[in-house]
């Protein structure tokens, strides 16, 4: 007599779950790759903006050292933090210190960084109404270059650092420059 075999073909429940298994495995590393992907992103675009402010502000600077210096707010002697930059015992320094909130317009005198657009908090700041713009702050630092080759200072150290926050960590970008007054 011969035995009839039952042989069906096909899959049993732990081939399936094994085969769920590595195809979760795989669906969770896509999706990780995609946040990491998404948080990198959001990274770089604030720091994209960060530079683009810290160029703007560096622009500025220079402008004011072009200006006419007959203006309270241009020429040479107004390159410098507030307090600073002593002519005939008035201080000319026109930059604020510390991080100060950045506003969309630049205030009354155009430049960037001085007392009409660069108070701390969240309403008008002197004549400048314009909105802060929300996560970015700047700060200015011009320090004196002494030379021994001139009696006067003829260069400064400007750096602008401008603090900005992603996912709640701080971060930051920092751009240096020297200015010069050599004519």
């Amino acid at each position: 007599m011969k035995t009839k075999r039952n042989s069906e073909k096909g899959f049993s429940y732990i081939d399936l779950m094994i085969s769920m298994l590595i195809f979760m495995v795989g669906i969770l590393a896509m999706s990780g790759a995609l946040v990491a992907n998404r948080m990198r992103s959001q990274i770089i675009e604030k720091q994209l903006i960060a530079k683009q402010y810290a160029l703007s502000s560096l622009e500025s600077i220079m402008a004011a050292k072009e200006l006419n210096p007959n203006d309270d707010v241009s020429g040479w002697d107004t390159i410098g933090n507030v307090g600073s930059n002593s002519v005939n015992g008035v201080n000319r320094g026109i930059f604020e210190t510390d991080f100060r909130p950045i506003r969309m317009g630049n205030g009354a005198d155009g430049i960037v960084g001085t007392s009409d657009d660069a108070c701390t908090g969240t309403g008008a700041c002197g004549t400048n109404s314009t909105p802060v713009v929300n996560g970015y702050s700047r700060k200015i630092e011009i320090t004196d270059i002494p030379s021994t080759d001139y009696s006067t200072i003829r260069q400064r150290d400007v750096k602008v650092t401008i603090r900005y926050q992603v996912n709640g960590k701080f971060m930051q970008e920092i751009l240096k420059t020297i200015v010069t007054d050599y004519r």
